[in-house]
């Protein structure tokens, strides 16, 4: 997730959770960790507000780590995949979740909304960029 289609990548399916995304105060050494802990490798992804760096599994889940935001606290954040993004909004509302950040669109990549679930904990919901000319909204 979180980067461009790899087509040596197996097929995700809705309603897993296709990244993990950790906050971290300081990413390479997040990174420097992880690769050593688990061997995994990462790439890096130039965004306007920094560097991502990205991890994929031959599963086809992936991790990213980002910089924490002024006063938020290291974190880890599931991203749950979706067909529809419309719609999984509709359903969260509908079950009483909050919306905490708005749908946001990564050109080439996805689309992803933020939402805290009843009891307080924070998901999101992922949906990959279509393939071809054709885009989502």
């Amino acid at each position: 997730m979180m980067q461009a289609k790899d087509p040596a990548r197996p097929p995700r399916s809705p309603g897993t959770v296709s990244l993990t995304e950790l906050a971290s105060t300081d990413p390479n050494a997040t990174r420097s960790f992880l690769e050593k802990v688990f061997d995994w490798k990462f790439e890096t992804v130039r965004m306007s507000q920094g560097d991502y760096l990205t991890h994929s599994s031959i599963s086809g889940s992936g991790v990213g780590i980002r910089p924490t935001r002024s006063h938020e606290t290291p974190t880890s954040l599931n991203y749950v995949l979706v067909s529809d993004l419309d719609e999984a909004e509709r359903k969260v509302r509908e079950m009483h979740g909050e919306i905490v950040l708005p749908r946001t669109d990564i050109p080439g990549m996805g689309s992803f909304f933020w939402f805290r679930a009843p009891g307080g904990p924070v998901m999101a919901c992922w949906r990959d960029a279509p393939q071809g000319p054709a885009r989502e909204r």
